[in-house]
């Protein structure tokens, strides 16, 4: 099939990580550009892009899939979604033929193609998975014609994927939080009781299943559960407290009282109300350290708190593969409340984050992103199969990075050079000031800065990507120098520890573009990873 040759061949573009295609979209980690003239529909798990010949018959469709959660390797991403997405569809007989893995951003991409019949029909069937940060998302072409090869091959080599070191963890992607003060606050699984389901619809009753953790930030936390089920007669009511610890991906849970009773239901049958106190309920108080991720869902714009154990627990009771998810929730809204005259102790206690001290308080000193070094990188990427999901490192390079020091002044450095330009230079913006800290937010105060490029020796295809690097790092004579906008700016912050960079990582919350981040990433943050000192960039400034 003459289709098939031609979309295996390899074709050369340019691929900027951080370049801004405005005619671009992007759904979930994805960025595409729909060709002219396709239809589009999408919806919570996809987007399909589709165009139909209605005279010939001549059709093509692509799908981008969401990311889902995955701790499987990228080869076995792609042997389920070719089952899934491609075997289910239409009939496939041979085994796909396969293109060399690639990486991209983070990600590890596995392509592959087959012949396919539908009914009558012959066609080609193209999957390409990508994985990584605990996550999967896959894109999937199919076609019975060469009608539609060119717009193929435009929407193939728009691809581009968010870089790893940009999701939060779980979209579902996983962002594992070493620092307590991550978990401070209420967190919920609260489950609807169904007695059956009419075509395809849950049938609900007026029961109920609640339960809800509030980790406090003095390392204390309140559990409870409260049951109301029109099955049973009684409500099932269970509080424990105890203290929580946080080490890199682990948590773990100390109960130091705790108790289950079983309450008879108000009179009238009111979900709401209590009766009287039955009986005691068998309780154990169990210390459990379970792996936890925070993961965002962009489908209710939060992010939801993981607990795996390695068996089944007395509080989450029996979960599939022993994980249990927790929605967030403001923490004046907990949707359980005690038995009459029930006191669990923690009544008058607030969290750090809904009760923020009135007065601010500067902790440079003892913050964590203090004395350390952050920094983000992006790799300039040429010669691609399938567009930009895939290609080589050209030796260009587009980087950022924070120097928090103790005293309460900081340095920022952006620096950036093109292997592929007519006439590379080196691009370095610059600037220095102070910062402070309050809680979870960071304001940074430029002082002085400028922008300025530089020129740089001369590269040649015959160089290694690494030679090429480090003669775009080397700055020979200082061409411009233009005047830098500085720009005070307040950022929400976390620290977290993410598992598949192995590292921790500074996230700065910003809706809007700044000029030190530009556009922010995923969730509205731009992420810094702590590196070591040998790595300070080094400006003029410091060689005089």
């Amino acid at each position: 099939m003459q289709l098939f040759k031609k979309l295996l061949a390899f074709h050369s573009i340019i691929f900027m990580s951080l370049s801004g295609y405005t005619q671009k979209q992007s759904f979930d980690v994805v960025s595409f550009t729909t060709p002219k003239g396709w239809q589009q529909q999408q919806n919570e798990g996809g987007v399909q892009l589709s165009v139909t010949d209605k005279k010939t018959g001549a059709y093509a469709i692509a799908i981008i899939t969401k990311a889902t959660a995955s701790g499987a390797t990228a080869n076995e991403n792609f042997n389920t979604d070719w089952n899934k997405l491609v075997k289910t569809t239409v009939q496939v007989t041979d085994a796909p033929a396969m293109q060399d893995a690639a990486k991209e951003n983070g990600w590890d991409i596995i392509s592959g193609t087959a012949n396919y019949t539908n009914d009558a029909e012959k066609g080609l069937a193209t999957l390409l998975t990508a994985t990584g940060g605990g996550q999967t998302a896959s894109v999937v072409l199919m076609t019975n014609t060469d009608k539609y090869q060119t717009e193929l091959l435009a929407f193939l080599n728009s691809l581009s994927l968010t870089k790893v070191s940009q999701l939060e963890a779980g979209r579902p992607k996983t962002v594992v939080a070493n620092n307590r003060s991550s978990i401070v606050g209420l967190w919920t699984a609260y489950l609807t009781e169904t007695s059956s389901y009419m075509n395809g619809v849950p049938q609900y009753t007026s029961g109920y299943f609640r339960r809800e953790y509030v980790f406090y930030g003095d390392g204390t936390y309140l559990f409870r559960v409260k049951n109301w089920s029109v099955t049973t007669k009684e409500i099932l009511f269970v509080y424990e407290t105890g203290t929580y610890a946080t080490n890199g991906s682990k948590l773990s849970i100390t109960p130091k009282t705790g108790q289950g009773e079983w309450w008879s239901k108000a009179a009238g049958g009111s979900t709401k109300g209590w009766g009287n106190k039955v009986k005691a309920s068998t309780w154990k108080l169990e210390p459990v350290t379970y792996n936890f991720d925070l993961q965002y869902f962009p489908g209710t714009n939060d992010t939801h708190l993981i607990l795996q154990s390695a068996k089944e627990t007395e509080r989450e009771g029996r979960q599939e593969n022993n994980k249990a998810i927790y929605k967030p929730k403001a923490f004046n809204q907990s949707m359980i409340d005690n038995p009459p005259g029930f006191k669990t102790g923690f009544e008058n206690k607030t969290t750090s984050v809904s009760s923020p001290p009135t007065t601010p308080v500067n902790t440079v000193t003892n913050s964590p992103i203090a004395g350390k070094i952050w920094e983000a990188q992006s790799l300039e990427k040429h010669g691609a199969a399938y567009g930009s999901m895939s290609g080589f490192h050209t030796g260009g390079f587009w980087l950022y990075q924070y120097k928090f020091n103790k005293d309460g002044t900081y340095r920022f450095v952006y620096n950036a050079a093109s292997a592929v330009a007519n006439n590379p230079v080196n691009i370095l913006q610059y600037e220095t000031g102070t910062y402070t800290v309050n809680g979870n937010s960071i304001t940074v105060t430029p002082v002085s800065g400028a922008n300025e490029e530089w020129s740089v020796g001369k590269i040649n295809n015959g160089m290694s990507a690494e030679t090429i690097r480090n003669v775009l790092e080397t700055r020979i004579k200082r061409l411009k120098t233009t005047a830098r906008k500085l720009e005070k700016t307040t950022y929400p912050f976390t620290v977290e520890y993410w598992q598949g960079n192995n590292a921790n990582a500074l996230c700065l919350k910003h809706a809007q573009n700044t000029v030190r981040e530009g556009s922010p990433g995923q969730n509205d943050q731009s992420c810094f990873f702590e590196t070591t000192a040998a790595k300070s960039v080094i400006l003029p400034i410091e060689n005089k």
